[in-house]
């Protein structure tokens, strides 16, 4: 694995254990239905990731293509926006409320239903977009196809983050306290946007 993939793996490591919308859902299905609430909620993130990967990948390897600005220009959008996330993950994390996450359970639902929830939780949620549009180029070599290594680092984001809600939610069934304690979350959030702002400046200032 190159450099530049390693990191991509590693920021995406750090993005998947961030709690968000996504997390939310598998939590509460994790509670209600144990492991095929895991299984089923996951999988439907999965596909609603395939979808953003695939529609990003198409849309920017055209974009840059066609321009050679248009990679400059999405670099520095990128690495103003990775910093952005970063700012506002760390004033997040100081307002971490001080009870434990809400997660008591909801009635059952059908397998479909499950399924349906964590799609659309990632399907219908328009950060992604600008996530991957402006994330994914940046580690993208001068001089490589783009469209295949866009979509092989969209399958990277899309196996570590499926990968992680999998873990994680086998182990909410379990750990219950622990995972969704302010103590936990608070220092997931500040890890993360201290290596986004990080990220974000190396993106601004890489020649390469």
């Amino acid at each position: 694995m190159d450099s530049r993939l390693a990191a991509f793996a590693g920021v995406s490591l750090l993005l998947a254990i961030t709690p968000g919308p996504d997390m939310a859902v598998v939590t509460k299905n994790a509670l209600t239905l144990g492991r095929t609430g895991v299984f089923l909620t996951t999988a439907g993130l999965t596909g609603a990731l395939a979808i953003w990967v695939s529609a990003t990948a198409l849309g920017v390897a055209a974009l840059l293509s066609a321009s050679a600005t248009a990679y400059t220009v999405l670099k520095l959008v990128g690495a103003v926006y990775l910093a952005y996330l970063g700012v506002r993950t760390l004033m997040a994390s100081r307002h971490q409320p001080a009870r434990a996450l809400d997660i008591a359970p909801g009635p059952r639902r059908s397998g479909f239903a499950v399924w349906r929830q964590g799609f659309f939780s990632a399907l219908l949620n328009p950060k992604l977009g600008v996530f991957f549009v402006t994330f994914l180029p940046q580690f993208v070599p001068s001089g490589e196809a783009t469209l295949p290594r866009l979509l092989l680092l969209g399958g990277i984001f899309t196996v570590i983050g499926i990968a992680w809600m999998n873990i994680y939610g086998l182990g909410v069934t379990r750990l219950r306290a622990l995972v969704t304690s302010p103590r936990v979350r608070r220092w997931m959030e500040r890890t993360t946007g201290t290596v986004l702002i990080a990220l974000g400046a190396r993106l601004a200032l890489d020649r390469a």
